[in-house]
C-alpha cells in the first residue's frame, strides 16, 4: 500500500465519483480505478460498492478513509518537518557558555533567536574554557563561547570574534594603585597574583603568564582558585589582586577597583566555535544572529 494509493482513495471517497477524483489528479479514469483494485487485492477487502449510477463506501471503506487522512496528513507533516530541518528552521542546538563573559549579549540573542526559529530547541551549557573546546571537538556541544586562547592552534575547529574586552587589573579599595585608572601590565610586577586554576582554561592561564614575562615578570602566583566570583571575594580579603576582563565589572563593589591595564595587545578576545565537520544546520543561523548583536 501507497500513499500515492491512499490519496486516489481519499479523492475517490470525498466525490464518490472516479471521474472527478481522476480529474484531481491529472491522471485518466482508467488508471485511477486500477490503483483502487489493486488497494483492495491487497487488502484483501471490498472498499466501493459500485453500479452503473452510484458509487458507496463499503463499512471497510469508511474505516480506512478515516484512517488514511491521518496516515495522508502525518506524511505531510513528516515531510514538512523533515525539509524544515534540513534548512535548520527545526532541530537542536547545543550553546556553550562561560557565564559572565556572555551576559552583555546573550540574553537578547537567545531572546531573538527563539522569536526567530520557535520550532528549534535550545539547550545551554554552562562550562570552563577547557571544557567546551573538548565538548564542542567530541560533538557534546554545537558552537561554543569562550577565549580565542587554544582555538585558533585547533585545526579542526572554526570560530569568530563576539567581542573584545580590555583586561582589567582588580585591587582592593586600600591597594596603592586603587586610585589610577590606567597602568602597565609591569605596575603589577611586585604584586601577589590570584589565577584561575590551570585546569580550568590552561590556554589562557598560560597566555597570562606569557603576557606578565613579556612586560618583564613573572608572576607571583600565590593561590589559584576554580571560578572568578571567589578570585574577587580573595580580592577583596586583601588576599591579592588579579587581572581579568572588563566584563568581570559588574561585580565590582565599594572594595573593588577596577584598573584598565595599557597597551595593544591588552584585552580578552570571546569567540564563538564551531567543529568544521558538524553538519547542523542551525549553527548558520545561530550565527547570524549573533552578528546582529556583536559588539565589535
Amino acid at each position: 500500500m501507497e500513499i500515492r494509493q491512499l490519496q486516489y482513495f481519499i479523492s475517490v471517497a470525498e466525490h464518490l465519483n472516479f471521474t472527478k477524483a481522476a480529474s484531481d489528479h491529472y491522471i485518466a479514469q482508467a488508471a485511477i480505478s486500477q490503483q483502487i483494485m489493486s488497494l483492495e487485492q491487497q487488502l484483501g477487502v471490498k472498499l466501493f460498492v459500485r453500479n452503473n449510477r452510484s458509487v458507496e463506501l463499503t463499512s471497510a471503506g469508511k474505516v480506512l478513509y478515516k484512517e488514511a487522512k491521518v496516515i495522508i496528513a502525518k506524511s505531510n507533516e513528516a515531510i514538512r518537518k523533515t525539509k524544515r530541518a534540513a534548512s535548520g528552521f527545526e532541530g537542536t542546538l547545543k550553546v556553550g557558555i562561560l557565564g559572565t563573559n556572555e551576559k552583555n549579549f546573550l540574553p537578547q540573542l537567545i531572546r531573538n533567536f527563539r522569536l526567530a526559529f520557535p520550532a528549534i530547541d535550545i539547550t545551554i551549557i554552562q562550562d570552563n574554557a577547557e571544557a567546551l573546546r573538548e565538548n564542542i571537538n567530541n560533538g557534546l556541544l554545537d558552537v561554543a563561547f569562550s577565549p580565542v586562547y587554544g582555538i585558533t592552534t585547533d585545526p579542526d575547529i572554526s570560530y569568530k570574534t563576539v567581542y573584545q574586552d580590555p583586561f582589567c587589573a582588580v585591587v582592593y579599595r586600600d591597594h596603592p594603585l586603587s586610585n589610577e585608572t590606567r597602568i602597565s601590565r609591569s605596575a603589577l610586577a611586585n604584586e601577589a597574583f590570584i589565577f584561575i586554576d590551570r585546569k580550568e582554561a590552561p590556554a589562557g592561564y598560560d597566555a597570562l603568564i606569557e603576557d606578565c614575562i613579556k612586560s618583564g615578570f613573572s608572576p607571583n602566583i600565590t593561590c589559584h582558585v576554580r571560578i572568578v566570583e571567589t578570585i574577587l571575594l580573595m580580592v577583596e580579603a586583601e588576599m591579592g589582586i588579579a587581572v581579568l576582563p572588563r566584563c568581570f565589572e559588574i561585580y565590582k563593589n565599594d572594595n573593588l577597583r577596577f584598573i584598565e591595564l595599557e597597551g595593544e595587545d591588552e584585552y580578552f578576545e570571546l569567540v564563538v566555535s564551531w567543529l568544521k565537520a558538524n553538519i547542523n544546520p542551525t549553527i548558520p543561523l545561530f550565527l547570524t544572529a549573533i552578528e546582529e548583536v556583536t559588539l565589535i
